[in-house]
């Protein structure tokens, strides 16, 4: 697949099938993230790749206790009978989180979930971006980051939920022409 046509036909999965991606699949994608660009290429990244069913489970319980009711329903309507999931059951839970000391922190880690995200798509993988876990969440999530591997003074910029899609993603949205300026 050609990157212009992996960018403009990658949708985000909401919807996956419990079947685990093959560790040669999620070596790919992390590899992609790694070769993102990042600020003065100090590559500040870590990644967490989280497949243990249990601490997911874990830690959609104690994220369901910290988002508000608008995000809960939301993803109710989404997840239907399977119930709340942030990460929509996804078999998979990337975690990118980097040192908050870095200016570019955040935006390093921004280009290398888009770069997992369009890679996890090339190689046929759904995915979904994922943002619960940062921000004012990060510290009421501390036991549980730091149990996942996530070092302690990062922040979490956000996550990847990976995984075989079950059925067709949304279609995307038309995308506004008015932020278009030719001189």
């Amino acid at each position: 697949m050609n990157a212009i046509d992996c960018i403009m036909t990658r949708r985000s999965v909401r919807k996956f099938k419990p079947t685990m991606p093959t560790d040669e699949e999620i070596k790919t994608v992390i590899e992609a993230g790694r070769y993102a660009p990042s600020g003065m290429s100090r590559q500040t990244w870590h990644f967490v790749v989280v497949r243990n069913q249990d601490w997911l489970a874990r830690m959609n319980e104690r994220v369901f206790s910290l988002v508000n009711d608008t995000s809960k329903g939301s993803n109710l309507e989404r997840n239907g009978a399977k119930g709340y999931s942030c990460n929509y059951h996804s078999p998979v839970f990337i975690i990118v989180s980097a040192n908050p000391a870095f200016g570019t922190s955040r935006d390093d880690c921004a280009c290398a979930l888009e770069n997992m995200f369009l890679t996890a798509h090339a190689i046929g993988l759904g995915s979904c971006w994922i943002n619960q876990l940062g921000g004012e969440n990060c510290e009421k999530l501390r036991d549980l980051l730091t149990e996942a591997g996530v070092p302690e003074g990062d922040e979490v910029y956000g996550c990847c939920a990976l995984g075989y899609a079950d059925g067709e993603p949304s279609p995307r949205k038309e995308r506004s022409d008015s932020v278009i300026y030719f001189d």
